[in-house]
């Protein structure tokens, strides 16, 4: 599908080193791009980004992850980078969406290309919150494997860490991380079961160095946002939250409550409540301390 027809039709600049708004975070990688076609905007060079990449055949759990971290960086004002791929990718921009915060998604096609095509609407909304589309490749160029290798030293390049939320033990992935150390860049990688595929290929890079990632304030801390003063941002803005989610923080309190006093105040079957708790500690508003408590994270 191409993408000659969307509603708002962004001019398509042309960028090389030579230009002052060449983006900086790439001069200096390793074969940096000689041309780059740019929708939309680029990350601006002062501000903190991330990308968000893991595999196209994601787990529910996976998807969840992804978006919730992309939401909730992406409102900390932090750009979401990535590859606009199926699974983990596609999730981690459609969290930065939701925030309507910008992400930019770099193409291993040409610009006037929809690469998967059911991400057109994803392609249309980055744009609509002022992200941009980033390929060094002409603007008909088709996707070929090559090319989408090739394109993973930019998503690492333009961001300032990488998080890997899930992937096997052979994965793709394994080349932007390849990229990203080679670039001298640091690796979260979201730690999962031993015995589940999609988290092999995350708890192998544990074991090599990647730092851990169990929340987004692990990745606020590393770029250096203070903590206490995010956390406290995340506890008061509930406007994030959907209502259900709302709902129940607002049963949470300071002190620790078992998960049959939640069901018996929500009225809530175990699958729900546990699925909102998850989102919730993900997002950075409860905590559990002990197996089957639940609590407001301070």
């Amino acid at each position: 599908m191409t993408v000659r027809d969307l509603h708002f039709k962004q001019e398509i600049r042309e960028l090389t080193p030579l230009d002052a708004d060449y983006p900086e975070r790439l001069r200096n990688i390793p074969d940096p791009p000689r041309t780059l076609y740019v929708r939309g905007s680029l990350p601006p060079d002062d501000r903190p980004t991330v990308a968000i990449i893991g595999a196209r055949s994601a787990s529910d759990y996976g998807l969840q992850v992804a978006r919730s971290f992309g939401r909730a960086l992406a409102m900390q004002g932090i750009g979401i980078i990535s590859g606009m791929a199926a699974g983990i990718d596609s999730a981690g921009q459609w969290g930065a969406v939701d925030a309507e915060a910008k992400t930019y998604a770099v193409f291993g096609c040409g610009l006037n290309v929809c690469y998967p095509a059911r991400n057109f609407l994803l392609y249309d909304k980055i744009l609509e919150y002022g992200g941009g589309a980033i390929s060094e490749l002409p603007l008909d160029a088709p996707p070929i494997g090559k090319q989408f290798a090739s394109r993973n030293r930019i998503i690492a390049g333009l961001a300032d860490a990488v998080l890997v939320l899930e992937a096997r033990e052979k994965s793709g992935t394994f080349i932007t991380v390849g990229d990203a150390l080679d670039q001298g860049k640091q690796i979260f990688a979201l730690p999962g079961r031993v015995t589940d595929g999609l988290s092999k290929g995350c708890n192998q890079l544990i074991r090599q160095g990647a730092d851990i990632l169990t929340s987004p304030e692990d990745v606020l801390e590393y770029l250096h946002l203070t903590y206490h003063k995010e956390q406290q941002m995340l506890e008061k803005d509930v406007s994030m939250l959907n209502p259900k989610q709302q709902r129940v923080y607002a049963a949470l309190d300071v002190e620790a409550k078992h998960l049959d006093q939640l069901i018996g105040k929500l009225s809530m079957s175990v699958q729900e409540l546990s699925s909102i708790l998850l989102e919730l500690e993900i997002l950075g508003f409860s905590e559990s301390p002990k197996l089957g408590f639940y609590r407001r994270r301070i």
